[in-house]
């Protein structure tokens, strides 16, 4: 995320009128300004939280005087209230693009060229530090929605210790950190098959789908089962672009998604093309094997499936699809509000070790290193 720098700040029109060196300009009305005050009574720098009574702010208050020193923007108040302070730490976001995650996109794989990176190297230091590997793969992750790593052990706690570089385990039914493979099913889904799954994304049962989702291979014999990649960012493009009218139903409709097994019935809703409050696609949620029965008066129904085969259509368009066999050591993380995933069918010995996190903790790392 990019972040002017103040250049001036002013009493205009009743306002505090604050310019950036990049032109861009910021009125703010007295009683924010009091209300996002960072001195020490109204704010704890430690915490980040604001200390100040809100509400018992006079909401006419206003000021004596404007200054601006150091980047520190300076306001004294006609009436008893402290100096207020204004940094850039808190103005900078104001006006810097902090959604970065949900505007990038790819449509053909060719453009999505992440480079693995060597496990040793991203895991090395402390994870806030911007080591080359660790910025490199993040700036992946950021950039593409997914990551790769190489020559990494294989074994549940290095999963975790992966897991934990990015946040913290998501415990769902399948546990923290799983294991995935065809010889052992513990839960009634189809990923623990061998065919062929088709482009989706993870948790459409859950109200709050993870945000995140990686594979460490551990085992492989045989052919086939190359993972598979579909930005669900560029699709929805595509289909705003090409049919508005389709693209518009599938964000307005929402869409049941449920998982059943013994003791077990998930279900949650909510749009296969989720907006933000600025119209950016922010979540992509498409999963036809755990979609659940649902109905709408006609003709939103027929419309209804029409636009979800439109969508469809794109997403299984192979030449979209980002194609790769993980090995033994290799390990695939990918946003999983962002990313569809499947797989090819396979034959042999295929085993992952797996865990979900949550989006927040992805926002938070790429901002803590400075990424987004």
């Amino acid at each position: 995320m990019v972040v002017p720098r103040i250049s001036a700040a002013d009493i205009v029109d009743g306002h505090l009128h604050i310019t950036f060196d990049d032109g861009q300009r910021l009125d703010l009305p007295w009683f924010w300004v009091r209300d996002h005050s960072e001195d020490l009574q109204s704010f704890d720098p430690a915490t980040g939280q604001r200390n100040v009574d809100t509400f018992s702010i006079d909401r006419a208050i206003r000021p004596e005087s404007v200054s601006l020193a150091d980047g520190v923007i300076r306001v004294s108040w006609a009436g008893d209230d402290p100096e207020s302070l204004l940094s850039l730490a808190t103005l900078g976001p104001l006006v810097s693009d902090d959604r970065s995650i949900r505007q990038r996109r790819w449509r053909d794989p060719a453009d999505a060229t992440a480079t693995s990176q060597p496990w040793a190297d991203v895991m090395s230091g402390a994870k806030t530090e911007p080591s080359d590997a660790w910025t490199a793969w993040l700036a992946d992750l950021d950039r593409y929605g997914f990551a790769l790593m190489h020559d990494a052990p294989t074994t549940l706690d290095d999963a975790q210790a992966l897991a934990d570089r990015i946040g913290y385990v998501r415990h769902t039914i399948f546990g923290g950190v799983y294991t995935l493979s065809a010889e052992e099913v513990p839960h009634a889904d189809s990923a623990y098959g061998t065919d062929t799954l088709l482009p989706h994304t993870d948790g459409t049962y859950s109200h709050d789908a993870p945000g995140l989702q990686f594979f460490l291979c551990s085992e492989r014999t045989g052919t086939g089962g190359e993972s598979v990649l579909v930005d669900g960012f560029a699709a929805a493009a595509a289909l705003r672009e090409g049919d508005p009218d389709a693209f518009d139903i599938l964000t307005r409709v929402d869409v049941p998604g449920r998982y059943l097994e013994d003791g077990v019935s998930l279900l949650s809703r909510r749009p296969t093309i989720r907006l933000d409050a600025t119209g950016e696609v922010e979540q992509i949620t498409v999963n036809n094997y755990d979609r659940a029965p649902f109905v709408l008066p006609e003709p939103d129904l027929s419309a209804w499936y029409d636009a979800y085969a439109a969508f469809h259509e794109i997403i299984n368009d192979r030449s979209s699809w980002w194609i790769m066999r993980l090995e033994p050591g290799d390990c695939l993380m990918l946003d999983n509000w962002r990313c569809l995933h499947g797989r090819m069918g396979f034959s042999g010995r295929r085993v992952f070790h797996g865990a979900y996190l949550n989006h927040e903790d992805l926002e938070s790392r790429l901002r803590t290193v400075q990424i987004a």
